[in-house]
């Protein structure tokens, strides 16, 4: 009897070890439909499994626009979102991702992404700031490129809404001063640390008269205008057609350097990576008609 229990036992034992084994057979081979995980984080918006999380949406906001973007921007933005889980979840529904034609621009794309990745990283190390020397050696260089293009005029303008403190302004504002009492006062923000250059036909009537009119360098107004009355600090009027100065161009130098420097780290990266690869360039093979640099000049003419 002792005997027949124990086999009865042996036998279950061996029957539960099989089991077991069939049950992680069955799910090793048979896996189960993935649970989507929990978001870290406040959901604001699902799509199917695809959500959108608050500190997502917030991520994706530039420090610089956090304090100006609306709820109906973020709103609007969240809606965009939705729009494009479901037109991609439609896609994929429909197998567009398994066209030849789709999975060619997908890996154009993707090649594209992690190119431009390599050369953003490679900028990064390298450094792409720009030494005023370089800026000033530049403009000294190009002059005759830098033409102005418009009649401008160099001022500084204070904005209020009473005309007694604008009289107040006038009286006791100096042109070492006129910037700090523009910073405490107007209702129009102070752009940059110089006075900017402003093509005339940018500037409202009243104002443009008053700086044509106005001796240089100078402080008039009040003028009253639309939106208030405006102090003016006349610092220059410049004529379309001459030279512009550095300060006025200073910007578009560095993007021109940055680009330029940019070529270059990514010329000799390219040909570092080269010299490291299996490269083949058949150039005899390649189709088109020949053209020499004459006759490319005529037809650019």
């Amino acid at each position: 009897m002792g005997m027949d229990k124990r086999r009865g036992g042996c036998r279950a034992a061996c029957f539960a070890a099989l089991a077991l084994c069939l049950f992680v057979l069955l799910a090793v081979e048979c896996p189960r439909e993935e649970v989507p995980k929990k978001p870290a984080g406040t959901v604001i918006a699902r799509v199917g499994n695809s959500v959108l999380t608050l500190e997502e949406l917030q991520a994706s906001i530039p420090n610089e626009y956090s304090y100006v973007i609306t709820r109906d921007q973020n709103i609007q933005y969240v809606r965009q979102w939705m729009n494009t889980e479901l037109l991609y979840n439609e896609a994929l529904r429909l197998n567009v991702d398994q066209e030849p034609e789709i999975k060619a621009r997908l890996e154009k794309m993707k090649k594209d992404l992690l190119s431009a990745e390599i050369i953003s990283r490679s900028a990064a190390r390298g450094g792409t700031e720009i030494s005023e020397q370089a800026i000033r050696e530049f403009y000294e260089s190009n002059r005759d490129q830098f033409v102005r293009e418009y009649n401008v005029a160099r001022y500084d303008e204070i904005v209020v809404d009473d005309l007694n403190l604008a009289w107040e302004i006038r009286r006791t504002a100096t042109h070492e001063a006129f910037r700090n009492l523009a910073q405490t006062h107007s209702r129009t923000p102070v752009m940059g640390e110089s006075t900017p250059y402003i093509p005339l036909d940018a500037i409202p009537p009243i104002i443009r008269n008053a700086v044509l009119a106005a001796a240089i360098p100078s402080i008039t107004g009040p003028y009253r205008a639309e939106d208030g009355f405006y102090i003016i600090r006349l610092v220059g009027r410049f004529d379309k057609g001459t030279i512009a100065s550095l300060d006025e161009v200073r910007d578009e130098i560095m993007a021109r350097l940055s680009t330029m420097t940019l070529k270059g780290q990514t010329e000799r990266l390219i040909s570092d990576i080269r010299s490291r690869s299996d490269v083949e360039f058949n150039t005899e093979l390649v189709p088109g008609i020949d053209v020499d640099a004459s006759d490319t000049a005529e037809a650019m003419d």
